[in-house]
Parts: structure tokens; sequence; C-alpha cells
């Protein structure tokens, strides 16, 4: 026997419903939890589950103090490039900022200092950035920085330019491969105070690790993604049994994170 259909879903199958119809546009004010329990005649917790999963299928996004909007736009990123956010918030007609959270020389633990391929003992720069395009947060951003290649630019303007610029432009450094992994993770308390997305909310990790063009590692980070808003869109090439490793984003392999 069908087991019967929990009120909460059926109501995200009809608000579901009403945006494909276009009854919502994008950018429109999305109804309160209060408008939608007025309307369905239901609890407010059952109004909130349905309005979760639409959260959690991109088709909302909160701001904090504005409220809820429809969304259908994300920003398309192509993990097989090295993009910076800067770059990837111009392309598309957003403003990217950046706020500090944390900027300090530490010794790292074992597993950072491993990836790192650096001497037990030895410094880097950790920094913690928030970051927002047209002010709305959508990246935290966890790295640590050989402190060498990094000092050049480490009492520079971090909130309102890109590290990879500012390297570019004041140091002889120059970016070479970089290794990223894609990982499905949820919100939990910083993610909730910094992205303003309720607890357990699908996100996404990047770890990334990058080299430079004379074979340095200059970063390694763990940069946590809003999935509302961010997309990660990659090409595949044709099947050939006898590529193995060499397919792997921007020609690293395993070893680098061995």
């Amino acid at each position: 026997m069908d087991q019967p259909v929990p009120k909460y879903y059926k109501i995200y199958e009809k608000l579901l419903n009403d945006i494909r119809k276009g009854v919502y546009q994008e950018g429109d004010l999305f109804p309160s939890d209060t408008e939608l329990v007025k309307k369905f005649e239901v609890s407010r917790g059952t109004v909130r589950e349905a309005v979760k999963l639409l959260f959690q299928q991109g088709y909302l996004v909160r701001q904090q103090g504005k409220g809820t909007f429809l969304t259908y736009k994300k920003i398309e990123q192509d993990p097989d490039k090295l993009i910076g956010f800067t770059e990837l918030m111009r392309k598309h007609n957003l403003k990217p900022s950046a706020k500090v959270i944390k900027k300090e020389i530490v010794v790292p633990g074992a597993n950072v200092s491993h990836l790192m391929k650096i001497k037990p003992g030895d410094q880097v720069v950790r920094l913690i950035r928030l970051r927002f395009g047209d002010s709305q947060p959508l990246i935290i951003e966890r790295s640590f920085f050989n402190l060498k290649l990094f000092r050049p630019i480490f009492d520079m303007d971090l909130e309102s330019n890109s590290i990879f610029e500012l390297l570019h432009t004041n140091s002889d450094t120059r970016l070479g491969n970089a290794l990223q992994r894609i990982e499905a993770i949820s919100a939990g308390k910083e993610e909730n105070r910094w992205l303003g997305v309720d607890l357990q909310t699908p996100l996404l990790l990047i770890k990334r690790l990058i080299k430079t063009k004379s074979n340095i590692i200059f970063q390694y980070s763990e940069d946590v993604y809003r999935s509302d808003r961010i997309n990660f869109t990659t090409q595949t090439v044709p099947y050939d049994p006898d590529r193995g490793l060499s397919s792997l984003p921007l020609n690293l392999t395993e070893k680098d994170w061995e």
C-alpha cells in the first residue's frame, strides 16, 4: 500500500509548480512563513520543511534583513580552470568584496605541513576571508599560504583586492597548476553565522592546492561555497582506458594529496 504524502511535501510541490509556471519571477520577494501558514492553513513547522526543499534545490536565496527571494540564475564556475573569486564575480557582472576574519602567521598542523611540503615547525600565513558578490555572502575561504611567497602582499588590502592580482603585480611569483577536489558537506555553526544559511544546509567544500610555475606550493585552502548560488560545470573527454590519472584536473596526480 502506498504511503501517504506528507503535508509539507504537497506544499513544496505546489510552490515548485507555481515557480515553474512563472507565478514568481526571478528576483521576486517570496512569501514569508507567516503568509504561507495562512495560505495553506498548516503549522509553521510544515511550511518551513516545504520551503527548506526549495532552498536546497537552489530556487530561493535569503538576504539578511531583506527577506527571501526567488533565484534561477547561479554563478557558473569551471573547476578545471584556476580563476580568482574577483575575476569570477566580474565575469558574472557582480561586485566582488571581502571581509578578513582572521590573518595570522602560524605553525600549521601535520596534515597541512605534509600537503604543502614544508618542514615541521615552519610557519605559514593563515587567512580566513568571507567573500561577497553584490553584498551577498557566497564563500568562506580558509587558506594557508607559503610565508616567503606571501610576504610581499601580507600588509596589503586583502578585502578590496584579489590575492592573485596583488601577487602578480607586486612580486615575481607566477602561479602554475592546481588540484581541486569537490565534496558535499552540511552547514555548521560557522557557516550558519557567516553565510546566513540554516544549519545542515547542503554546501560545497573545495579543497585546493596551488603551485607556482617553479613547482613550489603557494597555497592550500578549504573553501566552502553556497551551493544554492554557485555551480561547477565540467566538460568531459572521450573514454580512454589508457588515460589513467592524466585526466585529473590541471595535470596533477593523486600523489599531491598523499
